[in-house]
């Protein structure tokens, strides 16, 4: 075999490598929601603790991308994706054979670990695989491809599965897991690059994030005046003001706050954690809504999900061109706007809420989501210099991360003030336009910001 075939037939399995292991970290978020409640039958636990099988991965996800993005380059990306995906394929085994909720959450928690590791390697080794543009944008847009199938079969595969036994949910990571490993040796070595981080505002990220998702947890569970509660809160805002202190005095802040003052970061941002904190919160109060009062069995509420999954494939494709024809700023309008009519849809519907509605309503969201979410990406790079793309794109996928796992901690909180689910998912739609409004409100103006800004500049010049 040729030099330039060893060298193709490396670049398509790291491709394919990559894209398994991006569909694994997407797929894990989702999967678990439609095994909750058989899992509580079996295991226990309340409303809190079902939150935390989800949040235990979402949480420690999103609180480790900067740190796994720099681990990456300091140690090599290969050598970060073989560690996370075996990590993976041992904390699925672990879930498998959990005992307790407790020792489930804590399985959940280190598969976000490995989840962290996974996603920015794979991204890493696509770069590093892929130094023909062209192929590149090819192998990004399969790996993309494995991201956005997994909101499909997650739900889908949860519903087969889970009348088996819930565990499977978590074995059937296994595999996946194994064919990564039986890829690595094909996978050319990466290069390794001295990098400085911050330490101290990982840890105090870490300690902010996990107390307060846990607080407002807690405040479903023991209400907001409980001793334990009001602790946690008050950990928790306290270390992310230091957090944010600590980031405008240390030499390589691992969330330059100067970013924040760029106009198409401050729209980018907002967008990316109000459309996950609303998404993965539906989802999670949706999938207790169609088991626990509609008594729906597991496979039929996976189902309902599938629609939306195949329309926000679709609306992926379909927004890279709109942004090509008519821009971020009109592709972000119409996104927004679209998934504000979704949820005002379902909100106005007669109770109870049909499942048809709910299926059609989480398609047009999807389909807005699909619309806008490549068009903020895209106003990230362009709201930065090329020396900052990487932490901007780290900083707008962990916004996005945070965004879920907030997000099932707070809608999981209101159901439990509320005396049924239905009126539960209503709160959640009629929360999640209100939200998506606001922000549509937001980047309106502030495009018309920039817009006079520029008008000034030329006339004074």
């Amino acid at each position: 075999m040729s030099v330039s075939s060893v060298s193709k037939l490396s670049s398509n399995l790291t491709t394919a490598a990559a894209a398994v292991a991006s569909f694994l970290a997407g797929m894990d978020v989702l999967i678990v929601n439609v095994a909750l409640p058989s899992i509580a039958k079996e295991l226990g636990g309340d409303m809190a603790v079902q939150q935390w099988v989800v949040d235990g991965y979402t949480l420690l996800f999103a609180a480790l991308l900067l740190l796994a993005g720099s681990l990456a380059d300091q140690f090599g990306a290969k050598r970060i994706f073989i560690i996370g995906a075996a990590l993976f394929g041992a904390a699925s085994l672990f879930c498998t054979f959990a005992w307790s909720m407790m020792a489930l959450v804590a399985g959940r928690c280190i598969l976000g670990i490995a989840s962290a590791l996974l996603l920015p390697a794979s991204m890493s080794l696509i770069n590093e695989a892929s130094p023909n543009p062209r192929y590149r944008a090819w192998a990004l847009a399969l790996w993309g491809a494995g991201g956005a199938s997994a909101s499909a079969v997650g739900p889908l595969l949860g519903g087969l599965l889970t009348p088996i036994h819930w565990s499977l949910v978590f074995a059937v990571n296994v595999p996946f897991c194994l064919m990564i490993l039986a890829v690595a040796p094909h996978i050319a070595a990466s290069p390794k690059r001295a990098t400085k981080f911050d330490w101290i505002g990982q840890v105090l990220a870490l300690i902010g994030l996990s107390t307060l998702v846990a607080g407002i947890i807690q405040v479903g569970s023991a209400g907001i005046t409980a001793p334990a509660t009001l602790a946690l809160l008050i950990i928790g805002l306290g270390a992310l003001v230091a957090f944010g202190y600590s980031q405008a005095k240390v030499a390589y802040p691992m969330m330059p706050l100067s970013l924040f003052h760029v106009r198409g970061m401050q729209v980018a941002l907002q967008i990316g954690f109000i459309m996950i904190f609303n998404w993965y919160g539906m989802v999670f109060i949706c999938t207790m809504f169609l088991q626990n009062e509609l008594h729906m069995k597991p496979f039929a509420a996976g189902l309902v999900f599938v629609p939306s999954a195949f329309v926000t494939i679709f609306g992926n494709l379909l927004g890279g061109r709109i942004v090509t024809a008519r821009g971020s700023k009109f592709s972000i309008t119409l996104g927004l706007a679209i998934m504000i009519a979704g949820f005002l849809f379902e909100f106005l519907t007669p109770q109870p809420i049909p499942v048809w509605i709910i299926a059609t309503g989480l398609s047009v969201v999807g389909f807005g989501a699909a619309i806008t979410t490549p068009a903020a990406a895209g106003v990230v790079l362009k709201s930065v210099d090329a020396a900052q793309a990487g932490i901007a794109s780290a900083m707008f996928n962990t916004f996005r991360q945070v965004g879920g796992a907030i997000g099932v901690a707070v809608f999981g909180v209101v159901a439990t003030f509320l005396p049924s689910l239905d009126l539960a998912l209503r709160a959640v739609f009629l929360a999640s336009a209100l939200l998506l409004a606001y922000v549509l409100v937001f980047e309106l103006l502030r495009w018309k910001d920039a817009a006079i800004a520029a008008v000034a500049a030329e006339s004074v010049a």
